[in-house]
């Protein structure tokens, strides 16, 4: 007698367009949410409007929203950014980039040469222009190992009351 899930495996392969409702009933129930770790100076700065670039090696894929997770000693998920752009080239480049901007140049605190080539080195780095920022009114504990620098999770939407949808 063949196992349960063999069945349902036999059963879905049979019936595509059925498959195909159930991942979409799963999708909409457990969002894919991109989270991208920070440390707290940088998510403080960034929330205060005084961070208006994030430089990474390895950028998260540019979505709507992506949630911060701030590092040690926070350790939980604080809030979302909004990005409207990225440029990525060598350092050198990126920095000439960034500092043609006003809105980097204006009372706003700034990465050095030296600072971006110590994290970069050599490799490729991409700037992502930050629109907007906000905290989140409770911050979230990830039940998984957190990012090093920017991860996937799949979310599970609950109700106010704290009960699972």
């Amino acid at each position: 007698m063949k196992s349960i899930s063999t069945f349902n495996q036999l059963f879905l392969a049979a019936n595509p367009d059925f498959a195909k409702r159930i991942k979409k009933e799963y999708d909409a129930t457990h969002p894919k949410v991109y989270v991208m770790a920070l440390k707290p100076k940088y998510a403080k700065m960034i929330y205060e409007g005084r961070k208006n670039w994030e430089f990474r090696k390895a950028p998260p894929p540019l979505f709507k929203a992506i949630y911060i997770y701030e590092s040690a000693p926070v350790s939980k998920v604080t809030g979302v950014l909004y990005f409207t752009e990225s440029f990525t080239a060598v350092p050198e480049t990126v920095l000439d980039f960034v500092k043609r901007n006003r809105i980097y140049t204006q009372n706003k605190p700034g990465i050095g040469y030296d600072e971006l080539m110590d994290y970069a080195g050599e490799d490729l780095v991409t700037a992502l222009r930050v629109t907007n920022a906000e905290r989140l009114d409770h911050p979230i504990e990830l039940s998984g190992k957190p990012p090093q620098n920017w991860g996937r999770f799949r979310a599970q939407l609950r109700h106010p009351e704290g009960g699972a949808s």
